[in-house]
């Protein structure tokens, strides 16, 4: 019996987090030029949409404490998106302040996760999200939307694929225009990859599906393969495998860029993305990081 994959598609679109998700675990501060020249490696090796940091209060993440810094020193190249992680309205003010056209904000299924990573409920969390969006439509900024633990919490266990649904669905209707399902902890499996991403992508009408995949021995790729049959054309990933939640018990680094790109290109799939620039960029990432030996994916 013959047997056929489903229609490949041309391109793919690649959101760079290492920038951001992969360095804000890591205990020793990252000299400020450097953070500068990873980005402007990325943007050189041709990704488009780079998370650059993010405005969390330096308390909870000392690492990004140099954000407007480090916005105000990258080279923006035209046609690319610099972003920023933002956890509040007050993170929205100083993300405009930079001159951000797009921010991204986050919400756990997990009620536990949640509380370690926001200091409050989803419930909560989710009606700032709406103001968010309000306030951001009105300054002309873009809003993207991270969920987290779709695929399981490391504190609670297996998550409902309703609850990651009833969320994308409210982020959607308070204007985010791209919701990208996360993995937070590398507990996904290439089935759940497939099935939550086609459930939820089925009932969006408007705003776009992404994913965000976390390091198991590999299986992340697996993942986004999987993924990518159910019709997801968005990848996160962080060059050089870097990453992980500060607030997530046993977090692994994210998806590698690198590989997600190699694999896409070996399938006839553009990314846009020079494969040995975005290479050289991921190399000159493991450099800035001291935590690879807790990440033997990564090496």
């Amino acid at each position: 019996m013959k047997t056929t994959w489903m229609e490949i598609p041309k391109s793919v679109s690649i959101f760079e987090v290492c920038p951001r998700d992969g360095l804000q675990p890591e205990p020793v501060f990252i000299p400020t030029e450097k953070k500068i020249e990873l980005v402007n490696r990325l943007t050189d090796a041709g990704c488009t949409r780079i998370e650059a940091t993010s405005f969390v209060h330096p308390k909870w993440v000392p690492q990004m404490a140099d954000a407007r810094a480090v916005l105000a020193g990258i080279r923006r190249k035209p046609g690319v998106t610099y972003s920023a992680l933002i956890p509040n309205m007050r993170g929205l003010e100083l993300a405009i302040e930079a001159g951000l056209d797009e921010v991204v904000t986050i919400v756990s299924t997990s009620e536990s996760h949640n509380r370690k990573n926001l200091n409050c409920a989803p419930e909560e969390t989710l009606r700032q999200i709406e103001e968010i969006n309000r306030v951001a439509r009105q300054n002309n900024v873009r809003v993207r939307s991270y969920i987290a633990t779709v695929f399981g919490c490391p504190i609670e266990g297996a998550m409902p694929p309703e609850k990651a649904l009833e969320f994308a669905l409210a982020l959607e209707s308070f204007g985010a225009y791209e919701v990208s399902l996360g993995d937070t902890t590398g507990m996904a499996s290439p089935i759940q990859a497939f099935e939550i991403p086609l459930l939820i992508k089925a009932k969006l009408t408007r705003a776009s599906l992404a994913v965000h995949y976390h390091q198991h021995e590999g299986i992340e790729h697996a993942c986004n393969l999987a993924s990518l049959q159910a019709g997801i054309r968005v990848f996160d990933g962080a060059a050089g495998g870097l990453g992980g939640c500060p607030y997530a018990p046993g977090a692994t680094g994210n998806a590698r860029t690198e590989t997600i790109v190699d694999m896409f290109h070996r399938m006839g799939i553009d990314t846009g993305i020079d494969a040995a620039k975005l290479r050289s960029a991921g190399d000159y990432a493991q450099t800035l990081s001291t935590l690879l030996h807790m990440h033997p994916e990564t090496e």
